[in-house]
């Protein structure tokens, strides 16, 4: 009887042994601890004992995938290295190794002009800023074109900061709405009060990717929430784990709609029920680019 109580206890240890051994360790890259609390306790209770995830400011050797919110951090990665996870707002010129993945958070361009249509339906010239220093545009190509088929007309303006003001209204003047990106060049603490004043003078609005941009005086967003992020990412961890794959590049898919009532009062816009605005966005088939 001894015997074989040592024996179960035996290869309970080894299981228990196993177990812990098993764990794909994944590290959270970031230099702010706390601002990645709330993603490490989603992630621990979601993925239990499939993976241990920890934070730290550098790369650790037992790491076998990197989580990476931060520019900074991206950029000094070294070239031999685990996989990474890169969870970005928009493309950028980060290197992206041959085994890394992608999490763009930010909604795309065709999910964008979804929500326009929805709030504001007769919309048919939608007016954007383009970034002077962004020498790819061919993102911009193709949400022109794809808008086109949507029988909506995109009109674009290079940005000159030194006249931004007076490019604004010109923009605004010659289409319905202007729908702004997440290019901190263009879109900041300096320039975001001069291009609302200079939209809200002839009675336009502005369409953000965050929101941020509603609480400086846009009228509506569509964005990821934390919990969406996290959700993405959780799946995204679960797909490396039993694969040892990421997906090169993709979008968190669950978007939510926020307003500001107080720009839709000024200007005399209805603002449409909230929650049915996601619904309807959320069963559309859309391209997940541009």
């Amino acid at each position: 009887m001894l015997k074989k109580l040592c024996f179960y206890a035996v290869l309970l240890l080894c299981w228990l042994s196993h177990s812990a051994y098993a764990q794909t360790q994944v590290q959270i890259l970031t230099t702010n601890a706390d601002e990645s609390s709330g993603m490490l306790a989603y992630l621990t209770k979601q993925l239990k004992d499939e993976a241990n995830v920890f934070i730290a400011d550098t790369p650790k050797v037992q790491a076998e995938l990197l989580i990476v919110f931060a520019y900074d951090k991206a950029q000094q990665l070294p070239t031999s290295r685990v996989p990474a996870l890169f969870v970005l707002a928009q493309p950028s010129d980060i290197s992206i190794e041959k085994n890394d993945g992608v999490l763009y958070w930010t909604p795309s361009l065709a999910a964008q002009l979804a929500l326009i249509k929805e709030i504001q339906p007769a919309v048919n010239k939608i007016g954007m800023l383009a970034n002077p220093k962004n020498e790819d545009l061919s993102w911009l190509r193709s949400f022109k074109q794809y808008a086109l088929e949507q029988g909506v007309e995109v009109r674009v303006q290079t940005v000159d900061k030194s006249r931004i003001g007076r490019q604004v209204s010109d923009l605004a003047v010659s289409t319905d709405i202007l729908l702004a990106q997440p290019d901190t060049y263009i879109y900041n603490r300096e320039t975001i009060r001069f291009i609302l004043l200079a939209a809200y003078r002839q009675n336009k609005v502005l369409i953000g990717p965050s929101p941020a941009f509603v609480n400086a005086g846009g009228l509506a967003s569509l964005y990821a929430s934390s919990e969406s992020i996290y959700e993405e990412l959780a799946q995204q961890i679960k797909q490396f784990i039993s694969t040892r794959k990421l997906t090169p590049a993709t979008r968190v898919k669950k978007m939510t709609v926020s307003f500001n009532p107080q720009v839709a009062k000024s200007l005399g816009l209805i603002i449409p029920d909230i929650k049915q605005v996601e619904q309807k966005i959320q069963k559309k088939e859309l391209p997940s680019w541009p």
